[in-house]
């Protein structure tokens, strides 16, 4: 293996560098796709979902083949104290009909199959194998050009392009001097446990049909004051949940992330849900929080960072956002190919297609979002104590007037702050939680 030459060096198998490695092997170009993990996935999870649209662009009618779980029918947002949740939800059943809408997907099993697809296509993929720094030639007097990455055995793979998709981390990101150290309060951490529980268990405590599935959103008391989420998820015969928040917060409150997990899954509502499962898998993982502010240079000479390595992620989006920075990655590599010009010139090209995307738009118009936590890191639960509170207090039933009942709780939840102050929590709340 050592000392090749491909067009293309991918490192990171994940969604992103599976997907540019599948397009640019379907344009005849030789692609070397690098993952240190025994196999793609199993050093990384995500939040379950796979998005039908985007997904399609790259593999279209994947969900015919790719080892999908169930179909996702029930979309909710739980706001979350105690002893209670005020839910926000929809089902459709039209979502359980082709072309489906999205799915729930256990990634140890999804990522081997879409990196098999680049593999089928012709690229070459190296698991168990670790890039640890690149290697350059020189352009001219003065200039330099990425030109492959040397492994931890010192063995090199040279390339005319090397992709970054290497998550979070980004090590090589920032040996490339593409950005600078990444501070704790751009990073989350999340952990995740996989739950047994047979199908049918499943589909009765969820009102699913065979094949059905049900995702779950939670803020407030989940994250135990940590800025962050909880969620939960249904696949075949498991269940999914999720719970995390600001890096530097769990370490400044000094809260473990098995601390969480536990606070999480004793919940009186989260026990229900869970009762009876058996813990057959539990992971943490990194992802990056940092909004527009915090991404990276995109592209050099000879190099180009897409997913989680370049900050992509909006609200609950971030494997599709990845898979689409992949696809803009090998449309930029094809185009350099076809000029034969593998330089920041032609490469650029690529940051173009970022800027112009939707899911670009969405992060820039949330770019804020993040120093309003940082400034009101209480507004989650300030959200969600007033929710539950006028919840419990408009279910009870007394022998008051109605408009003497709604004038308490108008009163009690625009006395727990100033009305400015609860609408502003609510706005950067919605854009935080990835509802638009």
């Amino acid at each position: 293996m050592g000392n090749d030459r491909y067009n293309v060096v991918i490192v990171g198998a994940g969604p992103a560098g599976s997907t540019a490695a599948l397009l640019l092997a379907q344009n005849n170009l030789s692609v070397a796709l690098i993952e240190r993990g025994k196999k793609p996935g199993s050093k990384n999870m995500f939040g379950g979902s796979i998005y039908r649209k985007p997904t399609a662009k790259i593999i279209p009618g994947f969900w015919k083949e790719a080892p999908l779980e169930r179909t996702i029918i029930t979309d909710e947002l739980w706001l979350m104290d105690r002893t209670s949740a005020v839910k926000a939800g929809f089902t459709g059943l039209k979502f359980n009909e082709e072309p489906y809408n999205k799915f729930s997907a256990i990634r140890s099993k999804f990522d081997p199959w879409f990196a098999n697809q680049a593999v089928k296509a012709g690229a070459k993929l190296m698991t168990e194998t670790l890039a640890v720094d690149l290697v350059y030639e020189k352009i001219g007097l003065l200039k330099k050009k990425v030109d492959g990455v040397k492994l931890d055995n010192g063995e090199v793979i040279y390339a005319d392009v090397v992709l970054l998709a290497e998550g979070a981390s980004a090590n090589l990101t920032q040996k490339a001097g593409l950005r600078g150290s990444i501070e704790a309060s751009s990073l989350t951490l999340y952990v995740k446990e996989e739950l047994a529980l047979p199908a049918k268990k499943i589909e009765s405590r969820f009102n699913l049909e065979p094949g059905e599935g049900s995702n779950i959103g939670m803020i407030g008391y989940p994250t135990a004051s940590v800025v962050g989420k909880g969620g939960l998820w249904t696949n075949q015969d498991s269940i999914s949940i999720i719970v995390g928040g600001y890096l530097n917060q769990i370490n400044s409150k000094g809260v473990s992330p098995y601390q969480l997990l536990t606070r999480f899954k004793e919940h009186p509502l989260i026990k229900r849900l869970i009762s009876d499962a058996k813990p057959i898998a539990y992971k943490s993982h990194i992802i990056p929080k940092g909004g527009y502010e915090s991404i990276p240079t995109l592209y050099d000479d000879g190099i180009l960072v897409a997913g989680d390595a370049a900050m992509m992620v909006s609200g609950r989006r971030g494997t599709d956002i990845a898979m689409l920075s992949g696809l803009y990655a090998a449309e930029t590599i094809a185009q350099a190919r076809a000029a034969q010009d593998y330089t920041a010139k032609v490469l650029k090209g690529y940051k173009k297609r970022i800027m112009d995307s939707f899911f670009m738009k969405s992060i820039k118009k949330s770019k804020n979002s993040k120093q309003y936590y940082k400034e009101h890191p209480d507004a989650d639960f300030l959200l969600t104590k007033a929710a539950n509170d006028a919840a419990y207090r408009f279910f009870t039933v007394g022998i008051e007037a109605s408009e003497t009942k709604m004038k308490k709780i108008k009163d009690e939840i625009f006395g727990m702050q100033p009305t400015k102050k609860t609408l502003t929590d609510l706005y950067y709340g919605i854009q935080d939680w990835g509802i638009f």
